[in-house]
């Protein structure tokens, strides 16, 4: 699991070093950089996969821009034009590889210069029972590794949820949504019934059904834009007419069932990150999904990067786990972007959660220019 993040030169961050854990949420105001840190990660993943190319830092959730754009504007020493990216890994018995990308371009005012990385990986932490000859070393190093390469920033949209647009080609599921259903239809019954233990989240949902054929598309169910085959039978209403297509069902329910699906699915990345995981959600629904999701990541091993803008969010989370952290981004009064951890409540003469406590302004991560 990656233990430690630092960054330097990438957009608002001069320099930032993050001790990270299982699920990691990160609040803060507009434009503070809460995205940019998990931009630097993709980076990585993109150089140690050898996709250091437009499409293989746009596919990964990177809003790419030229290099001059990418640089931090705050650096006034050398490397001026490198970006520095250092993670450390975790492993077994101790083990830890540390995983460095020194990033930089050959033509710095090309938004379509390829980038390069003059890094290499070693372990630094090197033990009798993993030194560099023993197969088990090799094995953990490569499995670290290619945990990295599989990173994404997920970003979701609605239209992709859909099935009507599709502009990630990601598999098995796209960076915006894409491909829910093809997902769903290779889940395994084991997977499937823990899925469907999820559907109080939505009230009205009675059963979902990946419709393979595309018969109910036949029979007046959708209009046939969306290429998605997923339906959700409404428990409200009766006979034939209760299943609704991912064209026509609301979008609240394809949101929260994206997230289950990313969760529980040992097809999906292990190591990912999720922005705005809030969009389109009631907050009740934040709020108990963050607890759900927090037990499905130790559950079946992953780690995660959540971006947020609300506070009901906060109330999903127990700071007294040592596998959940929170973290408060902002910018300093140079513009540069720094994050600070929330380990504990913060003490008040009130009892309050952790939503009103951001909301009053206990925590940080608040506009202050008005």
């Amino acid at each position: 699991m990656l233990k430690r993040l630092t960054v330097e030169n990438y957009k608002s961050i001069h320099n930032a070093t993050l001790e990270l854990s299982r699920i990691n949420i990160f609040i803060g105001e507009n434009g503070c950089g809460k995205t940019n840190i998990l931009e630097a990660l993709a980076m990585a993943s993109a150089s140690k996969a050898l996709e250091l190319n437009v499409e293989g830092l746009s596919n990964r959730g990177i809003r790419v821009a030229k290099p001059n754009l990418t640089f931090s504007s705050f650096t006034r020493t050398k490397p001026k034009n490198k970006i520095i990216i250092n993670l450390e890994v975790q492993g077994d018995q101790d083990a830890k590889l540390e995983i460095p990308s020194i990033l930089y371009c050959d033509n710095n005012d090309d938004i379509y210069s390829k980038w390069k990385d003059e890094s290499r990986l070693y372990l630094i932490d090197e033990t009798e029972l993993h030194d560099n000859n023993d197969k088990r070393t090799e094995t953990w190093l490569v499995h670290e590794v290619n945990k990295l390469t599989k990173y994404l920033i997920f970003s979701l949209s609605t239209k992709a949820l859909r099935g009507i647009s599709s502009e990630s080609k990601r598999m098995p599921l796209g960076i915006n949504g894409e491909s829910l259903d093809i997902l769903l239809s290779q889940f395994t019954e084991t997977e499937w019934k823990q899925l469907q233990k999820y559907n109080y989240l939505i009230s009205w949902l009675e059963e979902a059904y990946v419709d393979e054929k595309d018969s109910l598309k036949f029979k007046g169910h959708k209009l046939g834009r969306s290429h998605s085959i997923l339906y959700f039978k409404d428990k409200f209403m009766q006979n034939m007419n209760n299943w609704f297509s991912a064209e026509n069902t609301n979008d609240g329910v394809l949101h929260v069932w994206f997230y289950l699906a990313l969760f529980i699915s040992q097809k999906t990345p292990t190591f990912f990150a999720i922005d705005n995981i809030e969009t389109c959600l009631n907050p009740r629904i934040c709020r108990t999904l963050l607890k759900e999701l927090t037990q499905l990541a130790k559950a079946n091993h992953k780690q995660v990067l959540i971006t947020t803008h609300n506070p009901s969010v906060l109330d999903g989370l127990n700071l007294h786990d040592d596998e959940q952290k929170l973290f408060v981004v902002s910018r300093n009064d140079e513009g540069k972007t720094q994050t600070k951890p929330i380990r504990l409540k913060p003490k008040s003469d009130e009892r309050l959660k952790l939503s009103e406590m951001w909301m009053r302004g206990y925590l940080g991560g608040l506009p202050t220019n008005f």
